[in-house]
């Protein structure tokens, strides 16, 4: 298939210098650019060769264009490879060269490429969009970030370091998200304590003033609302049950409960990014969760690796008392009572339009 692409290559490089040569000609021709009669002479004899030369090679083309279509689709992998390989070998390039951005979107996109594992590349879109939120969120520190990374990737690594068993291999995969999504909790603790005592502040500069004013006024002041002190302490992150993800997919109490527990913590976040962080986290988590869960008994040390990164970095734990496990059941079971199963959402739609979509494609 090397031979083809390479014939390719050789036709278009010829039939350019074709085109090349008849403009020449043309030019010398119609007076534009008159040409000696050495350079006129040699031009013909050359374009000459060159006509020959593409109807050899167009005719090797198709000797070997008889070839099956395992190889045809071959050849287009390849191609496929090549094409993408220049593209991200010169992405640093087009970025830096780029006219529609801005200095700090194509620096902030040149960072993010050196931070990148070597087997993982981004589209220029997508680059641009990472870049832009990075520079919304004002995360500049990023050696921070990456040194703590490094530090939750190396703990882990040594937790997991005698799981060997060929049964789990396939979980290998987590061994790059797990961390990343420690890290992203740990981010995300760290900016729900920083905003309760952003609130604890503002609410002592404002119970000061309050109290000062309301020394020195004669007449009656409007209520100030009192708040206890202990509402801007951070109390942990509810305790997850084991049982919610080892069931979720057969018990809707499980399934019922993960999505109150959800909630819970998503009214710890005070602001919007903090809600949409909180949501990737808890997917991505979950989803781990459920994956591990998946290997039973065999992936428990694995599993209980994870937990304690987790707990280590961003004080998320589960449940392990089991007077608290029957105390929240019981709960989950009052709620779900509570909750009518059998009723239907108001717009309610049985034919969905990608079911329709999938009925005109099928026909």
């Amino acid at each position: 298939m090397k031979s083809v692409i390479a014939l390719e290559e050789l036709i278009k490089e010829n039939e350019e210098r074709i085109n090349l040569q008849r403009r020449l000609l043309s030019d010398h021709e119609s007076g534009v650019n008159k040409l000696s009669r050495m350079i006129k002479a040699s031009t013909e004899t050359n374009l000459d060769k060159t006509i020959e030369l593409v109807a050899k090679y167009k005719s090797m083309l198709d000797e070997l264009s008889k070839q099956d279509k395992d190889e045809l689709e071959e050849k287009q992998r390849i191609e496929e490879a090549i094409k993408r390989k220049k593209y991200f070998d010169n992405q640093n390039i087009r970025i830096k060269k780029s006219k529609e951005r801005k200095n700090d979107q194509k620096l902030e996109a040149m960072m993010i490429i050196d931070e990148l594992p070597p087997a993982v590349n981004f589209e220029d879109k997508e680059l641009f969009d990472i870049a832009m939120k990075s520079i919304e969120l004002n995360i500049n520190n990023h050696q921070e970030l990456e040194e703590r990374l490094r530090n939750i990737r190396s703990s882990f690594q040594e937790l997991i370091k005698n799981e060997q068993d060929e049964n789990i291999k396939d979980l290998a995969m987590l061994n790059y998200q797990i961390p990343v999504i420690v890290l992203q909790f740990s981010v995300l603790l760290t900016n729900i304590k920083e905003n309760l005592e952003k609130d604890k502040k503002l609410y002592e500069s404002k119970l000061a003033k309050e109290k000062i004013a309301a020394k020195n006024s004669t007449q009656k002041r409007p209520d100030f609302e009192y708040k206890d002190p202990s509402i801007f302490e951070f109390r942990g992150f509810p305790k997850f049950e084991d049982w919610w993800i080892h069931e979720l997919w057969t018990s809707h109490q499980a399934y019922f409960a993960l999505f109150k527990w959800k909630s819970i913590i998503a009214g710890l976040c005070k602001t919007g990014e903090q809600k949409r962080a909180w949501s990737v986290i808890f997917d991505n988590w979950l989803c781990i969760k459920k994956m591990i869960d998946a290997k039973g008994e065999l992936a428990f040390e694995y599993n209980f690796a994870f937990d304690t990164l987790i707990m280590t970095h961003a004080e998320f734990e589960e449940e392990l008392v089991n007077d608290n496990l029957v105390s929240m059941e019981a709960i989950i079971k009052q709620i779900t009572k509570k909750e009518n199963f059998l009723s239907f959402g108001p717009s309610h739609n049985i034919e969905t339009l990608y079911l329709k979509f999938k009925r005109d494609k099928s026909k």
